[in-house]
């Protein structure tokens, strides 16, 4: 019996669409689906928000500790901002600035396809910014007046430094207890 050898080729050069981005994304999107289905829109909004405590305030820890200070000023807390989240991959910058609001505008989502059509994960921004800038200012109050995951083609931020009316979805931030110890 004669069988002729059939030479496979090399795997890892496959045209398959897999890689650790598409891993990521995938994991996101679906768990942010999971928990917009199973727990609404609301408390998914909540969880998040409640792990993006925790990363802000990791992150925030590492700026000061590589910036040698125990507390950011207002050029500082800006640049924090736009760096950390363009090291994350998106496209963030300051459009527009006054003594009561910073407004950042963003053109490339640091969480990819997988924040289409999941608002939730913006918690992540509106959190992040929300208490990196109360701990900087004593207060902050962010609106996402529009954003990719909703559909838009970018996404504006306007951090309020100082107490506004608020629209129906803006979020309030306050200095944390720890944050004011050492300011």
């Amino acid at each position: 019996m004669t069988s002729s050898a059939t030479t496979m080729p090399n795997i890892s050069s496959l045209d398959i669409d897999f890689d650790d981005h598409v891993l990521s994304d995938a994991l996101v999107a679906g768990m942010a689906e999971l928990l917009e289905t199973i727990a609404g829109p609301e408390d998914a909004c909540a969880y998040v928000s409640s792990i993006a405590a925790r990363l802000g305030a990791d992150i925030e820890k590492q700026y000061k500790a590589a910036l040698n200070v125990q507390h950011l000023n207002r050029n500082q807390l800006v640049a924090v901002l736009i760096d950390l989240k363009n090291r994350a991959g998106g496209g963030f910058s300051l459009t527009e600035q006054d003594e009561d609001r910073l407004v950042f505008g963003n053109r490339a989502c640091p969480l990819g396809k997988a924040a289409s059509n999941h608002p939730s994960l913006c918690m992540l921004t509106s959190n992040i910014f929300g208490r990196m800038t109360a701990n900087a200012v004593g207060y902050a109050a962010v609106d996402l007046e529009r954003t990719i995951a909703r559909g838009d083609s970018d996404c504006r931020v306007v951090v309020h430094l100082r107490r506004t009316a608020l629209e129906p979805d803006t979020r309030e931030y306050f200095r944390d207890d720890a944050s004011a110890a050492s300011a």
